[in-house]
């Protein structure tokens, strides 16, 4: 069986309810996801085929002040706003980090281009 990555079509994305499209300018940026104690990084420029856009090499994954090793036991008195000051800025400006900017992909990837050489 064979997958075909598609991007929604834009007729698609006319008849999804608004509720769906809340927060669509997050979709294609590179920032910290914040809930509460929880910080992930929303990484879409590793999966830009899903995008419709041609995949470079993915560089390394985001993971500033290793968030994952962060807790909040034990340290009421710490100041959380500023110790994730960064990231907070990053998520307010996150139309600065879109990945937009990568070209479509047209037509299928090549066997021999340097993301299916690198992935296989």
């Amino acid at each position: 069986m064979q997958f075909l990555w598609e991007p929604y079509t834009t007729n698609v994305m006319l008849v999804l309810p608004p509720i769906c499209l809340v927060g669509s300018v997050a979709w294609s940026a590179v920032v910290p996801l914040i809930c509460f104690q929880v910080i992930e990084w929303h990484q879409p420029d590793r999966v830009l085929r899903q995008f419709g856009m041609q995949q470079p090499i993915p560089r390394c994954p985001s993971q500033p002040l290793n968030i994952h090793g962060i807790t909040l036991k034990g340290k009421h008195d710490e100041n959380w706003g500023q110790l994730f000051t960064p990231m907070i800025h990053q998520w307010n400006n996150q139309a600065y980090f879109r990945v937009d900017d990568y070209p479509q992909q047209e037509g299928l990837l090549s066997f021999n281009s340097d993301y299916m050489v690198w992935y296989r």
